[in-house]
């Protein structure tokens, strides 16, 4: 799902010199982000609801979607990694997170515009921009991916992007899906004929086209998604190659950030991980 700046005015800003990838690598002295599932979730049964561990594969199941997902973010490395691995991934990029959803739809009949990832948050965001801004800024999320669901003044805002334009998926056969997340490949042969990754997210993000791709029960989903842009460790959104860190906690006024899949027609929630991020003053 895209990151984008929830907010700019009343908010803590702070500068840096470099624009380097180390410049993003410090998390918040005392401070812990939280994963938890959302009701309707069932998960593994050694596992809490309350206390999702980062940088483990979580087995879960829903009406719609049964498989796993795993969570691991750059500044806040998991016991339950192993450390190379984390380095290994992380390492030479810029990315602050990585999700991964990967299993079985369960439904018949679904289509690639009836899906999205993102999230609702249940009350209004603070700090917005002039509503004139807010504007453009829609207007140029809906131009990049056309079939975005971007509405962040609302009174329950939202930013959805659609399921066929996350960063990599890969569709298999049961027994073929990738094992290894550290290197997830585009593999698209079973969806349709896409000349390249850009293609694919391109034409899936265009909800007439999309409604042209079925989703098969049968087939497993690996779906990849990352961002640069939106550290989830401190809950900051860093801006121009790391010289700007915005402090999103103002703008959620106590809310989660929210990692999340939804029915397009009704916003039914899928699955939600809801993360919380405890600060000490």
């Amino acid at each position: 799902a895209p990151a984008v700046p929830l907010g700019f005015r009343r908010v803590d800003v702070v500068q840096f010199r470099s624009d380097s990838a180390e410049s993003t690598n410090q998390a918040a002295p005392s401070a812990a982000t939280v994963v938890t599932v959302d009701e309707g979730v069932a998960i593994g049964k050694r596992l809490s609801p309350g206390d999702i561990p980062l940088g483990e594969k979580v087995p879960f199941d829903t009406e719609v979607f049964q498989g796993v997902f795993y969570l691991r973010l750059r500044n806040a490395p998991s016991p339950n990694e192993d450390g190379d691995s984390h380095s290994a991934y992380f390492n030479g990029s810029k990315k602050l997170y990585q999700f991964v959803t990967q299993g079985r739809f369960k439904r018949s009949g679904l289509r690639f515009s009836d899906v999205l990832l993102g999230g609702v948050f249940e009350k209004n965001l603070k700090c917005m921009p002039p509503a004139a801004l807010l504007r453009g800024i829609r207007s140029f999320m809906e131009t990049v991916q056309p079939g975005i669901v971007f509405d962040i003044a609302a009174d329950k805002p939202k930013v959805l992007s659609p399921l066929g334009a996350c960063q990599t998926m890969s569709v298999d056969l049961p027994g073929d899906e990738p094992v290894d997340f550290n290197n997830i490949t585009e593999n698209n042969a079973l969806l349709g004929n896409f000349a390249s990754t850009g293609k694919r997210r391109k034409m899936l993000s265009k909800p007439k086209t999309a409604k042209g791709y079925k989703i098969d029960p049968n087939h497993v989903y690996t779906i990849e998604g990352y961002d640069e842009t939106l550290d989830l460790a401190t809950f900051h959104q860093v801006l121009f190659g790391g010289r700007m860190r915005v402090d999103l906690m103002p703008v959620l006024d106590g809310q989660n950030m929210l990692l999340g899949m939804y029915m397009r027609e009704d916003l039914q929630c899928v699955y939600k991980l809801a993360l919380t991020h405890n600060r000490e003053d």
